[in-house]
């Protein structure tokens, strides 16, 4: 299997009052080209940490204290400023979380999407043609109103439509997705999946950040659980929620709503911030199948079925 992204090692996290705590914590990974890879959990486990730290995108109190991200053959983790630039935006492109913030107010579509770097070298008018057709293949219609018109003038939906569409023109390889859906309602967000599938299927490699299981199930092809910086199970998506073996990834399926009205079953206490010290299991304080071990070793993932899984339950 061909790998687009391999990331080894990675530790990462950000000093607060004098004290450094860690956000990512031994992260190993490796993304297959032309697949959707999930990394889920609930707000706080360093999702969007992770694909900012590939991106180089941390703020300047974080410190990447280990670890390798391999993209092309190269360690970008080692790549200059200078060099960095033309690889994010242009081979690795970010969807962000909020469309609303992520345009420019006082400029129109049209001039933002010539700012693409990919753009800055050619004549307007094969410019404008790369554009037309990028936008076309995000079923825009009226393109040549929505061109001329500010941010403001369009709904969310259009506005994470145009930053995909930077994404296609920039024609970068690796796609890091950070919840493009989080503001949306529920039909333009099905549509932005759909969307997502569709550069799929093209050979893009999407990395999707989602706190909704219901996404990964329905849109994924493999899923990564993260739990305050730690992972805690990596598997196919479908098998995932076939056979899920961490307590915390079974908990996380088991509030999800369904059709058939079973009664929602809550995850018991609440993600404890950066700041606290957890020894062990990160998850021990909301377990319910904790053993006293839980709380003095943190479990390595190893492999059990088709999954990796840390947890003390699996030998």
């Amino acid at each position: 299997m061909d790998k687009i992204l391999k990331v080894k090692n990675l530790s990462a996290g950000f000093y607060i009052e004098d004290s450094f705590y860690f956000a990512l914590n031994d992260i190993n990974l490796e993304f297959e080209k032309g697949k959707i890879h999930a990394i889920a959990g609930e707000s706080g486990c360093g999702k969007s940490v992770f694909i900012n730290t590939i991106l180089k995108l941390l703020p300047k109190n974080s410190e990447i204290t280990s670890g390798e991200i391999f993209f092309e053959n190269k360690n970008l983790l080692e790549v200059k400023k200078n060099d960095f630039n033309k690889i994010r935006g242009t081979k690795i492109a970010l969807i962000p979380q909020d469309p609303f913030m992520s345009l420019n107010p006082l400029y129109k579509i049209e001039n933002q999407l010539l700012e693409v770097n990919s753009l800055k070298s050619k004549s307007k008018e094969e410019a404008k043609k790369i554009i037309l057709k990028a936008l076309e293949e995000v079923k825009i219609q009226n393109i040549e109103n929505v061109l001329k018109s500010y941010p403001h003038e369009l709904s969310g939906g259009m506005k994470q439509r145009i930053i995909i569409a930077m994404a296609l023109i920039s024609d970068a390889t690796l796609i890091l997705a950070d919840e493009p859906t989080t503001a949306l309602d529920v039909s333009v967000s099905n549509s932005i999946l759909n969307l997502l599938t569709e550069l799929k299927n093209k050979g893009k490699t999407i990395i999707l950040i989602t706190h909704d299981l219901s996404i990964v199930y329905n849109y994924c092809d493999t899923a990564t659980i993260m739990y305050l910086g730690d992972i805690v199970e990596s598997s196919n998506a479908k098998e995932l929620f076939k056979n899920p073996k961490h307590p915390y990834t079974k908990a996380l399926i088991e509030a999800l709503p369904t059709l058939r009205g079973k009664k929602l079953k809550n995850i018991k206490g609440q993600i404890s911030p950066i700041t606290n010290t957890i020894s062990g299991c990160k998850f021990n304080p909301r377990c319910e199948y904790k053993k006293n071990i839980c709380t003095i070793n943190k479990p390595k993932l190893k492999k059990c079925g088709y999954s990796e899984v840390a947890c003390y339950l699996y030998k």
